[in-house]
């Protein structure tokens, strides 16, 4: 079994310490050398796994949303990392687990994956 899942991540922009240094007296408290500061940037992400790790990971391109087009392409590459690291689930026959968001159910992933 391979479970693909979509989930929306951000990135952390540490702060320097030359960003975060200030003049403190000496009775001050100790200051932090560093913050972590969430960023404005959210992509989307998608993962394919099984019980032994992640197979294969996508960071959709800024701007694109995930579409049936998109999600085929990712099947396939799919079945290609497959091919390479893990031959026995192709053999053995895969099934894939995922939600039923409209593009997982779109006509072209339908026919990728009956064929």
């Amino acid at each position: 079994m391979v479970a693909i899942d979509e989930t929306w991540i951000r990135d952390f922009e540490p702060e320097l310490k030359s960003q975060s240094s200030e003049w403190r007296g000496k009775d001050s408290p100790r200051p932090k050398k560093f913050k972590r500061a969430q960023s404005n940037v959210k992509k989307m992400m998608i993962f394919a796994y099984d019980c032994k790790g992640v197979i294969m990971t996508d960071r959709v391109p800024s701007g694109r949303t995930v579409i049936a087009a998109y999600y085929r392409q990712f099947v396939q590459k799919l079945r290609c990392k497959m091919r390479a690291n893990r031959r026995d689930l192709l053999e053995n026959g895969v099934l894939i687990l995922h939600d039923n968001a409209r593009p997982h159910l779109g006509k072209d992933v339908r026919e990728l994956l009956d064929g």
